[in-house]
């Protein structure tokens, strides 16, 4: 009999079903789903289910899209701030360094 006085946990298990998603069959559904709406054949209320799922997938493309972009643009503002920040750093050195140079050649000398 062992004797511990720490207790070791256990291994975690993740419990996962793969979802298998088929770009050919979507494509395909959705060309039937078009075709029956043009031909007034599809039942409403799967049109409207179809729409709302739509609505969510397009609406999270968009977001997804706009967010790359503000975050494109934002990088861009930071990155002309940054230069902007190093160069009057630069210039305030430069000021600083000739200063210190003129003071140090008036009182040692």
């Amino acid at each position: 009999m062992r004797i511990t006085f720490f207790k070791i946990p256990q291994h975690r298990k993740f419990q996962y079903d793969p979802i298998y998603y088929n770009p050919e069959k979507e494509e395909r559904e959705e060309r039937l789903r078009r075709i029956k709406q043009e031909m007034g054949v599809e039942v409403e209320e799967q049109s409207d289910e179809r729409a709302y799922k739509e609505r969510i997938r397009g609406g999270m493309r968009r977001r997804i899209k706009s967010h790359f972009e503000v975050g494109r643009s934002e990088r861009k503002k930071s990155n002309i701030r940054l230069i902007i920040i190093l160069v009057l750093l630069m210039i305030i050195f430069y000021y600083l360094l000739n200063a210190a140079s003129e003071w140090y050649s008036q009182f040692m000398m």
